[in-house]
């Protein structure tokens, strides 16, 4: 198997929900998940070779390994807006509701390993696009390309990664800070994650679980949390 190692620099603040929370809280995740990865693979894919030929390579998408090394610290902030909702034509009165808002700032860049074994895709394919996702998640912070290599040896826990397609095991008691990742199942077809003529009761062909992230708590305060990757740690 072959790797694509990819650098993003932040450009702005990063915010991600999982998709079962509502529009109005829930906590950001601290990275992208491999469905929202995937997903802005192929809305590159679509901008760049067309509809039909990322269908083609829809499966190829769908079965890359992906592993990620966070930024070297991740600062998030908790703020509460008024946000104005329903217009009551009666009153004439905009609807005022509180939401919870959390926006993780980073230091250092966010590197993903993409692993394949289809080398004609990964030369082809991946690495002539990945130079144009700008962005992780439906609400997701906007993201600079820096550059990629390719890597035959697999990225290591030791080098600060974490496998994101593998959930969290039971007797898995190591340190770190844990979090809801989401991901497409195994068996997903284009029409499922079809965002635009898909099928809504596919729910995205989405799975869940829980991975451990190598992050501690390097400090916190009133509505903020500042986190350190483990391999920086003193």
């Amino acid at each position: 198997m072959s790797w694509a190692v990819v650098d993003f620099l932040p450009v702005a603040a990063f915010s991600l929900r999982p998709s079962n929370t509502t529009s109005t809280g829930g906590r950001s995740l601290l990275v992208p998940t491999p469905y929202a990865i995937r997903m802005a693979l192929l809305k590159a894919l679509v901008e760049a070779t067309g509809l039909e030929a990322a269908v083609e390579r829809f499966p190829e998408v769908r079965d890359l390994q992906i592993r990620l090394r966070g930024p070297d610290v991740v600062a998030v902030n908790r703020i509460t807006q008024m946000l104005l909702r329903a217009f009551d034509l009666p009153t004439r009165h905009w609807t005022r509701a509180p939401v919870a808002r959390e926006y993780g700032f980073y230091a250092g860049a966010l590197r993903l390993a993409l692993g394949s074994t289809a080398d004609r895709f990964l030369h082809e394919t991946l690495m002539p696009t990945l130079p144009a996702i700008n962005y992780f998640g439906r609400r997701g912070g906007f993201f600079q390309f820096s550059g990629v290599h390719l890597s035959l040896a697999p990225p290591s826990s030791e080098a600060g990664f974490v496998d994101l397609c593998l959930p969290l095991r039971p007797d898995d008691l190591g340190y770190g800070i844990l979090q809801r990742m989401e991901d497409m199942r195994p068996n997903a077809q284009f029409p499922e994650v079809d965002t635009i003529r898909g099928d809504p009761r596919s729910a995205g062909a989405r799975r869940s679980y829980a991975v451990r992230l190598p992050y501690r708590v390097m400090t916190h305060g009133h509505n903020a949390v500042v986190y350190q990757r483990l391999d920086l740690a003193p």
